[in-house]
């Protein structure tokens, strides 16, 4: 199995809107989706690699999905050629069946947890819940500050960028796009917004050939790659549109057919060198120097929220895992194992 066979996305990212995922997207591919049910630290992200360790031994490509909460777990795990998916649909991401039972099943892991226990904690549990709430909503609102802040300098760089360069630089783009190969659309996260951080999985992402946009920091390359994105739907293309992880209505990269669009800076890939106004970049230089510099300040605040967070829901999981019962786990996640197909 090549490593391009092994693929890593998020699913979703805390964005400057809160939580965005694409889940109904990678939901609408699966022939089969098992959606996991249960309390943190029952056992769903070690289920899942497991699951993704069956398809790789059958020698079948796995497409990993990774938790922006805790980039360490997993939200879905997709065998594309076996039409497969299981999927975390507990919140943030709730996803229920679409087909219960005829295409879509749920299993509930949450059956092995003494409720007893939990029940007698209860108090604990939900202070701990309110926390993490707050932590987040306070991630949230750094991280609209720091999108408010970036718009200010993609102003800048509107002006910077004539429209009749702007058309060129569409132009060549397009004039990039393959023929093929033909198939549907999905969309996700190659980045996103995490307690350690801005995590990427850029070379997860590349298949086949890249172009890469060499545009600054603060720049809405959306302008041109939502054109590429809409042609390469008009010819049928497979495309997977990689959102931006602090404005989810933005594209970042875009992968169509056996070409890759990106904005990230990767080694050995032409690159698509816009002609800016040099006048107005000098006269705007200070402005651009402190929205980047506010830009990290508040995206670091975010960080450290999301941090905060994550040792509250260390502690969440705790109660949980003190709570279950692991034999009875073993037993329903052995049956599950043995119930997947081969190929």
């Amino acid at each position: 199995m090549t490593d391009k066979t092994i693929r890593r996305f998020f699913p979703g990212s805390n964005t400057a809107h809160g939580f965005v995922g694409f889940f109904e997207s990678l939901h609408a591919r699966a022939r089969r989706a098992v959606i996991l049910k249960g309390g943190p630290g029952v056992g769903k992200s070690t289920l899942m690699r497991e699951v993704g360790a069956h398809f790789e031994k059958a020698g079948l490509a796995v497409c990993y999905y990774f938790c922006s909460g805790d980039p360490d777990s997993l939200d879905a795990v997709f065998a594309p050629e076996a039409g497969f998916l299981v999927l975390d649909g507990t919140a943030p991401h709730v996803v229920d069946p679409v087909l219960p039972g005829a295409r879509d099943g749920i299993l509930n892991l949450g059956v092995c947890l003494n409720e007893g226990q939990l029940s007698s904690q209860s108090q604990e549990i939900e202070a701990l819940c309110a926390e993490i709430a707050d932590f987040y909503a306070q991630a949230y609102r750094y991280l609209r500050a720091a999108l408010e802040i970036r718009r200010d300098a993609g102003a800048v760089y509107r002006e910077a960028l004539s429209d009749q360069e702007r058309r060129r630089l569409i132009r060549d783009l397009l004039s990039r796009l393959p023929s093929g190969p033909l198939g549907e659309e999905s969309h996700c996260f190659a980045q996103a917004v995490t307690w350690k951080g801005v995590l990427q999985e850029m070379d997860a992402v590349i298949t086949g050939t890249v172009c890469c946009l060499d545009v600054p920091w603060g720049f809405d390359a959306d302008a041109l790659l939502a054109p590429v994105w809409a042609a390469a739907g008009r010819a049928g293309l497979a495309r997977i549109a990689c959102h931006d992880p602090l404005d989810a209505g933005k594209l970042a990269h875009v992968q169509a057919g056996g070409m890759l669009f990106s904005t990230a800076a990767l080694l050995d890939a032409p690159a698509l060198i816009p002609e800016w106004d040099a006048a107005v970049l000098r006269r705007e230089a200070s402005r651009l120097k402190f929205d980047r510099a506010v830009h990290d300040l508040c995206l670091n605040q975010a960080v450290e929220c999301l941090s905060a967070a994550k040792s509250r829901h260390d502690a969440l999981e705790r109660y949980y895992t003190d709570a279950m019962d692991y034999a009875r786990l073993d037993e329903i996640k052995a049956k599950f194992l043995a119930s997947l197909p081969r190929e």
